[in-house]
């Protein structure tokens, strides 16, 4: 159910700017409150591509006639506006922040938050300067009803000291798709697999165990998704079956307009992306992650096992179930408790609607939460590359030495993670 509530809203327009006419703008934008989408006004819109700003402007005409921009540095340095969201290609995300923080918008920047240490340590950087409370990272599993679930029952003891978890991410044929016919199939765009795909899982792991990650050690692998004979492809992953399908935060019509994907097979491809990957996780109170992401699975889903020391949880996010096994205290086995997680259709299992909620609740000038900031971005972005790297050398990679690269100079910066004031 969401829990948007007008009267909490001060301004009575919204000026909103867009950076990157994708589909994930296009979301944002949709998933809007109803009670507040008379109040919208987009004034500005900026994308290399014409046709795409087109598309954009005409999809929310009711929304005003927005100014134009081929580059986002130009919007930002000649538009008016109170809310900015930052979608346009990953590795542009930093350094369009890194501007827009100057203002007093509220911003919402899709993850990553930086493609780079370097990037990470600017933004960081400027952010400790400027101080700007308003920024929402796209981190949407933070707001989903599934994970919230989980994590109140971690927080509640219910499965006594956490030990470890394993986790993994199932990505379907549409999703699969768009890693090797689309720009994410390109490393230096992307920022890599994991920090593309995969800092959503990172970071919702940063937030279930409460600690940092200390060391990484990952091996990938691309074994399906190579050149073979036509037999051994599966239909499924036809370029004109691909097309028909929606992703888990977008319709298939909206999907169609603004996903320019050249019609190729994904068998043999040129990409950087494997087509399955491993990660190992140690936090630095010894609690272990197994991580597991794989393409071209049946279902969009994530599922998850924590291990406690007087319990334990097993969960799948698309069929909305957690399982809570409590062991008897006198006699071998456990009691199962089933908690149901219900959720809407707004897109990522419920979370869209939610992180929309609070997003325009804030641009509006009245109190939200930001469930994730610059520092959670950040912190994401360091374990994905981190990664990466260890997939590239086979060796496990040590994070004290990035981390230090990017806080150092600021370490007594004031964390993200605070609620979102009226100014």
């Amino acid at each position: 159910m969401r829990t948007f509530d007008k009267k909490t809203a001060s301004l009575d327009h919204i000026r909103v700017a867009v950076i990157g006419a994708g589909v994930r703008s296009v979301s944002y934008l949709s998933n809007a409150p109803e009670a507040m989408k008379s109040r919208i006004r987009l004034v500005a819109i900026a994308d290399s591509c014409g046709q795409r700003r087109k598309l954009l402007r005409e999809r929310f005409a009711a929304w005003g006639q927005p100014a134009e921009y081929e580059d986002g540095q130009e919007l930002l340095a000649e538009a008016s506006f109170d809310a900015l969201i930052i979608g346009s290609y990953n590795n542009t995300h930093a350094d369009f922040a890194i501007e827009a923080l100057d203002s007093d918008a509220c911003i919402l920047l899709e993850k990553p938050v930086a493609t780079s240490i370097e990037q990470c340590r600017q933004l960081w950087e400027k952010f400790c300067r400027v101080g700007n409370p308003k920024v929402f990272v796209g981190f949407v599993l933070r707001y989903a009803p599934f994970y919230r679930r989980i994590d109140e029952l971690i927080r509640s003891g219910a499965v006594g000291q956490l030990l470890a978890i394993d986790a993994d991410e199932n990505l379907s044929q549409s999703i699969t798709s768009g890693f090797y016919r689309g720009w994410r199939r390109d490393d230096a765009l992307s920022g890599g697999f994991m920090v593309e795909k995969c800092s959503h899982d990172f970071d919702i792991l940063h937030l279930l165990t409460g600690k940092r990650v200390s060391q990484v050690f990952s091996i990938a692998k691309r074994t399906h998704f190579v050149e073979r004979p036509r037999h051994e492809q599966h239909r499924r992953f036809d370029p004109q079956v691909i097309r028909n399908l929606a992703l888990d935060y977008g319709d298939i019509h909206t999907k169609q307009i603004f996903e320019n994907t050249p019609d190729i097979s994904i068998y043999g491809a040129p990409s950087d992306v494997p087509d399955h990957q491993a990660v190992m996780l140690e936090y630095e109170d010894g609690t272990l992650v197994n991580f597991m992401a794989c393409h071209g699975q049946p279902r969009v889903t994530r599922r998850i096992r924590v291990f406690g020391s007087n319990g334990s949880l097993e969960g799948d996010i698309d069929r909305g179930i957690v399982m809570h096994d409590i062991p008897f205290e006198d006699r071998l086995g456990a009691e199962t408790k089933h908690y149901q997680v219900s959720f809407d259709e707004s897109g990522h299992h419920g979370a869209d609607s939610v992180i929309n909620d609070a997003f325009w609740a804030a641009a509006a000038g009245g109190v939200s939460q930001s469930l994730a900031g610059i520092k959670e971005g950040i912190e994401a972005v360091i374990v994905g590359l981190a990664a990466e790297e260890s997939k590239r050398t086979g060796l496990p990679v040590q994070l004290e030495s990035l981390r230090n690269r990017v806080y150092a100079p600021q370490s007594g910066a004031p964390s993200t993670n605070t609620p979102v004031l009226a100014q």
